[in-house]
């Protein structure tokens, strides 16, 4: 509020009845917001009426979207990570028109250049032994944990990557194998104290608490069923959170476990898509102590046709062995 006003004073709000956007400029100024069609349509603002259009997730927002809605501000700022999902497209479109915005301005590095911005490179989630294996991952080495995220606590639990290996054969988008061991690491985690600030006070962690991602939609029913067997999620969803990475990418839990399900590299869309980087940064980022990779130890037993794919096999592996005990062969 301005000087000499009440902190309390209601702040004015109207929808915008027709998108009519421009009434509000001229008013003296606005902040206004929309989809990429409101901002991209001459009927709703005048070429350059904005002093500044914020792009939010635009790591996950298409070159085609940000060029069309440029014309209606000065100024653009672009927020997002390219390093995480890619934008949802509904067909094929040759690049850079099928690409984000920010992933184009990157060119395939892991943190944008200097010249076009700035890497925010500290997380207030990450534990600082779990942000280690993804800044490794997928951001060469630079993200950081802020002083707040190692200030939490799951006791008796060491923090960061642990890799959990599982025996099974002829397994491609489901596994009963690796179902049962997450369930059985949630019972493991579910009741030990969690602080989860310095100056709390500790409480048991519950299965809300518990985060489960599996490559594929057959294995996060799976799951479901063996969690509610269990008594560890409800029939109507509470309890345990379980899905793909799709569906979790902004969320956030003290404890996250990754299933793989696939017993060796067969997959129905290829190991590209199951050892995606983007997708394997999504899933074990979620977790603010520590993350669990459940996977078959014949998964990586191939060898890829092309650099690209040498490359995603040689990020998995390297991941994977973050998360090894010592001694492991």
């Amino acid at each position: 509020p301005a000087t000499g006003e009440p902190a309390d004073r209601p702040t004015p709000w109207q929808k915008v009845a027709g998108k009519d956007f421009a009434r509000f400029l001229d008013e003296g100024g606005a902040v206004v917001g929309g989809t990429a069609w409101d901002f991209s349509n001459g009927k709703h603002l005048d070429d350059e009426a904005l002093d500044l259009l914020v792009v939010d997730e635009a790591g996950q927002f298409s070159l085609a979207n940000t060029l069309a809605v440029s014309r209606a501000a000065r100024r653009l700022l672009l927020l997002g990570d390219p390093q995480q999902l890619p934008q949802v497209s509904q067909g094929t479109h040759p690049l850079p028109v099928d690409e984000s915005a920010l992933g184009w301005l990157s060119h395939g590095a892991p943190t944008l250049p200097a010249r076009f911005g700035y890497f925010l490179d500290r997380t207030w989630r990450l534990h600082p032994q779990l942000c280690e294996p993804v800044s490794e991952l997928s951001y060469a080495g630079r993200l950081r944990s802020a002083p707040a995220a190692a200030g939490r606590e799951l006791t008796g639990v060491a923090p960061g990557l642990r890799t959990c290996y599982v025996d099974h054969a002829g397994n491609v988008t489901a596994s009963p194998e690796e179902a049962e061991r997450v369930v059985a690491l949630v019972r493991e985690f579910v009741g030990t104290p969690w602080r989860p600030a310095p100056d709390a006070e500790p409480v048991a962690l519950g299965p809300g608490d518990v985060l489960v991602v599996a490559a594929y939609n057959a294995q996060v029913e799976l799951i479901g069923r063996e969690l509610v067997a269990a008594g560890l999620r409800d029939a109507d969803g509470g309890g345990v959170r379980v899905g793909t990475v799709d569906r979790f990418q902004g969320q956030e839990a003290p404890v996250v476990i990754v299933s793989m399900a696939a017993s060796a590299p067969e997959g129905p869309r290829g190991m590209e898509f199951l050892l995606m980087p983007n997708r394997l940064n999504v899933a074990v980022s979620r977790g603010q102590w520590c993350a669990v990779l459940v996977r078959s130890p014949a998964l990586t037993d191939y060898l890829p046709a092309t650099p690209e794919g040498l490359q995603v096999l040689g990020r998995f592996t390297r991941l994977c062995r973050r998360g090894e005990p010592a001694g492991t062969p």
